[in-house]
């Protein structure tokens, strides 16, 4: 039984690879190019006393344009394992 299923497995699973490539298009034209019109926020460097290592850490936070502190914007952390 194990074997059968395996076996249908595999199957499907030629069938899929075999039409992924169908599913490949080429890149938009100009997606390689940089394009200036396109505005930039600010990435700004803070430093703020850790509770948790007992030192000043940095943090850079990156601030859209137009940023205004009177706005409510929306936050993700990126946070790393050290």
């Amino acid at each position: 039984m194990k074997r059968t299923i395996l076996l249908c497995a595999l199957f499907l699973l030629a069938g899929w690879c075999a039409n992924a490539q169908d599913l490949i298009t080429q890149a938009p034209q100009g997606f390689d190019s940089v394009r200036t019109e396109i505005p930039h926020g600010k990435i700004d460097s803070v430093l703020y006393n850790s509770t948790t290592v007992g030192v000043k850490r940095t943090a850079l936070i990156y601030t859209p344009p137009g940023y205004s502190q009177a706005k409510k914007y929306p936050v993700l952390y990126l946070l790393h394992g050290i």
